[in-house]
């Protein structure tokens, strides 16, 4: 059973980031890089992170409206995005930002468009009119975040990867209590990864530990 874990880096220093990455990457395969976390970012930080890296990683320097705690100005945000591309293996850029700002894009990085809405799960048709957007820009995945409240919810969730066209990558999770069962069934219904938090990072509501999820799979592959 070959199921992505991915496991997010935060810090609110470099040196705490750093420390954070390496305790991380000794256990884990799959790296989140939530750089937004980090205070007065600049770019020579994103270079040593980059050379500090050994394991497949996303790089995101997530906005506030969508969760993030980048303290820079919008313009450079959208400069570190870019100077991650080509450089990183996934850069992760948000619906909204991507609508508003062009980048130039790299073969060496894979293109993560994301979606997230930490207030509910809108109907399955809204979403569908989310993803339409997304692919307007042809992203290699395209992930979708949402907080779920109700049991009946997490359905949407599952139906968005049932229906989805095989040839298409996606990311479909359910945040928060209740939907704590989308991140583990999530890859088992076509999504192309999901999230675990561990003793360094967690960066949404709703992650199990990575040891958890890693034996909840074991178990299924015994």
């Amino acid at each position: 059973m070959n199921i992505k874990i991915c496991t997010p880096v935060i810090g609110k220093t470099l040196e705490e980031f750093l420390f954070n990455l390496e305790k991380t990457q000794n256990i884990s395969d799959f790296v989140e890089f939530r750089v937004d976390y980090i205070s007065n970012l600049s770019l020579k930080d994103i270079e040593i992170i980059k050379s500090n890296t050994n394991k497949a990683s996303i790089f995101t320097c997530r906005s506030r409206t969508e969760g993030g705690y980048f303290n820079g100005s919008e313009d450079n945000r959208i400069h570190i995005l870019q100077s991650a591309i080509g450089v990183f293996d996934y850069v992760d850029i948000e619906l909204a930002t991507i609508e508003r700002h062009q980048f130039n894009r790299n073969d060496k990085t894979k293109l993560i468009i994301s979606y997230h809405d930490f207030k509910e799960t809108p109907s399955y048709w809204d979403m569908q009119s989310i993803i339409l957007k997304m692919n307007s820009f042809k992203p290699d995945i395209l992930k979708i975040a949402t907080h779920v409240a109700h049991d009946y919810e997490v359905g949407k969730i599952y139906r968005l990867l049932t229906n989805k066209p095989k040839n298409e990558n996606r990311i479909v999770i359910g945040m928060g209590e209740t939907g704590k069962m989308t991140r583990i069934l999530g890859p088992l219904l076509g999504s192309y990864l999901t999230y675990a938090a561990t003793s360094w990072g967690e960066s949404a509501p709703g992650q199990l530990m990575f040891s958890k999820m890693k034996q909840i799979y074991e178990n299924m592959s015994s």
